[in-house]
């Protein structure tokens, strides 16, 4: 964030006063050592080489004055006059200018103001209790621990987290201009957060997703659903993944009744920690083998279990021993580790 924040705040002065300040500070340095170079140099001991008179224009412009070389002829007392006067001037314009760029930059980004100029992000479109939760969890992963966030919502007016490498945008997500700002053509995963728990959260959804694929079709997206009925409108518009909280959590709910064991099974497959459902890319070599004959190797050789096929975007669990695999097929494994 701090990284981000300076980028801000060199792109900004670079547009300001900044670099004429900078540019009459280089040259009223130089302009001093030439000159009181020429003017001491064999006269006065304290000025035997340039270092000595770039050393004593920056001690007097900057005020220090440690008083180690002074000038004795009427052309360097004259150049001390200027740096003494010149100094201070521009030092402090330059501090000033400075200082309020960055508390301004610093003010946008909290408030959501500054343009993203993160790459390979993730979004998270919406912000409430299962948003942090999101991020917790994504921080616990060794894929996206490290990765920038970016959330994007218009119902809070600071950045809500305290995560150095979360910013956030002030917005509807599914407003083209805020996504822009918050530079979804570079991000690479989006997750949309359902606005409350009512069926109607799902047209908000549903305009996010649209407008996210319609400006970076690459954007993997998973999206949180209400109602069940509108999940071929997400589907239509481009999700890759979508979890129906609602039925995820009766279903849930009458199986633990049954069986206890399945709610803490799913708490672990549902989070990085211990064990995950990992999806890999059948190797070619294995074309053609059936899923019996997986099994064994897998949890020989990776200490893993293979629990299904994603298959043309579907997950067949648990398939019958003579399925045959093909090159195009995907490995779904339960695993500590992805199995390489």
């Amino acid at each position: 964030m701090i990284y981000l924040l300076l980028r801000r705040v060199l792109a900004r002065t670079a547009r300001t006063s900044v670099p004429i300040i900078l540019g009459a500070l280089l040259v009223i340095m130089s302009l001093g050592a030439v000159v009181i170079y020429f003017a001491e140099h064999g006269l006065n001991r304290d000025f035997a080489g340039w270092g000595d008179c770039f050393w004593w224009v920056v001690v007097t412009m900057s005020t220090v004055g440690y008083g180690d070389k002074v000038p004795i002829t009427a052309g360097g007392r004259i150049m001390a006059s200027v740096a003494m006067v010149a100094g201070p001037v521009l030092l402090a314009s330059f501090a000033a200018s400075v200082g309020a760029t960055f508390y301004d930059e610093w003010q946008k980004g909290v408030k959501g103001m500054a343009r993203i100029t993160s790459k390979e992000h993730i979004l998270i479109c919406g912000w409430s209790a299962t948003a942090a939760d999101v991020i917790a969890e994504l921080r616990q992963s060794d894929t996206f621990k490290k990765a920038p966030i970016t959330i994007i919502d218009g119902g809070i007016d600071a950045n809500p987290t305290t995560d150095s490498r979360t910013s956030f945008v002030r917005g509807v997500s599914s407003d083209v201009k805020v996504l822009e700002q918050a530079n979804v053509r570079e991000a690479v995963y989006a997750v949309v957060i359902a606005k409350d728990r009512t069926p109607a959260a799902d047209q908000q959804t549903v305009l996010t997703v649209l407008a996210i694929k319609n400006i970076s079709p690459q954007v993997h997206i998973c999206a949180e659903l209400n109602d069940a009925n509108n999940e071929g409108h997400l589907r239509r518009a481009g999700c890759d993944a979508i979890v129906n909280t609602g039925s995820l959590t009766s279903g849930l709910l009458a199986l633990s009744l049954q069986n206890p064991a399945v709610s803490e099974v799913i708490k672990e497959l549902a989070s990085f920690h211990g064990n995950e459902v990992y999806r890999v890319k059948i190797p070619q070599r294995f074309e053609g083998h059936r899923f019996g004959d997986m099994l064994n190797d897998y949890k020989k050789g990776h200490d893993a279990i293979l629990i299904g096929v994603e298959r043309e975007g579907k997950a067949l669990l648990n398939p019958s021993s003579d399925l045959e695999l093909k090159t195009a097929d995907y490995l779904l494994i339960v695993s500590e580790q992805c199995p390489h």
